[in-house]
């Protein structure tokens, strides 16, 4: 089995960026799968895959040799996450973590033993190399999402559990709790909090950006793994500019 990229881009302090896949397209996935992102998030959280269309898009991603699989769970349970697993993904992101206990769950569903208690059969060893079982332990990438108040004030406990490797901070979940803007000042001190927690416990910390000028902005905080946008909102954002460029045809002379 290869190594995988995006872990070792976080252990050299390099910049991780993805892409989120939601609309539940194999078609999608295969486009996605030829860009130079270094991984592809399928989304069963607030995406449209069932797990056989999350399978199916994780191993043509997982073919194309370029961004790496992951996959946003909708549950922190070990089913849910052991299905994402089996099909080949490579990261998991592991949504509303707001407990040590929720990230000790996390990661007895995501590891073999002696870190976890993930069951041995699993049909990644048939796609991947027969050394799977040996060597996924240290291919993985595991994400919890810290996205709520009471999460961020639990941020040592939860990123002080061994086999946490990045916690992707959900502004869009803490800015409406908390009743503040993206960019108002009680957020950004809330992701400085927790990434400072995580620096001090060797966890990187992610964030969704929009653009290249935001990267930068929370690289330069701390920030080192990114998650860019998904399809159905650049798909929303391209038909409106399009449906647009018409408008001058629609109401002025066609000759």
């Amino acid at each position: 089995m290869h190594e995988n990229p995006v872990r070792k881009k976080l252990e050299e302090n390099k910049p991780v960026l993805g892409i989120g896949l939601s609309l539940g397209s194999l078609r999608a996935a295969e486009i996605v799968a030829r860009t130079s992102f270094d991984y592809v998030m399928i989304d069963l959280l607030h995406g449209h895959f069932d797990k056989s269309a999350a399978t199916d898009a994780i191993r043509s991603i997982a073919r194309s040799g370029g961004p790496v699989p992951f996959a946003r769970v909708s549950r922190n349970d070990a089913g849910s996450i052991n299905d994402l697993l089996d099909a080949g993904a490579l990261g998991i992101v592991v949504p509303m973590v707001n407990s040590a206990a929720e990230a000790e769950r996390a990661v007895a569903s995501a590891y073999y033993p002696p870190v976890g208690k993930r069951s041995k059969g699993s049909a990644a060893s048939i796609f991947y190399e027969s050394d799977y079982p040996k060597v996924i332990n240290n291919n993985l990438t595991l994400v919890v999402m810290i996205e709520t108040p009471e999460a961020a004030s639990r941020a040592d406990e939860i990123l002080s559990v061994p086999g946490i490797d990045c916690c992707l901070v959900g502004t869009g979940d803490l800015s409406f709790i908390m009743g503040r803007s993206k960019d108002s000042p009680e957020l950004r001190d809330t992701v400085d909090h927790i990434v400072k927690t995580a620096q001090t416990r060797g966890v990187v910390t992610g964030i969704a950006v929009n653009t290249a000028k935001e990267a930068t902005f929370w690289w330069n905080r701390g920030i080192r793994f990114f998650l860019t946008s998904h399809d159905m909102a650049l798909f929303h954002d391209c038909i409106h500019k399009y449906d647009a460029g018409f408008e001058e045809f629609r109401g002025g002379d066609k000759r």
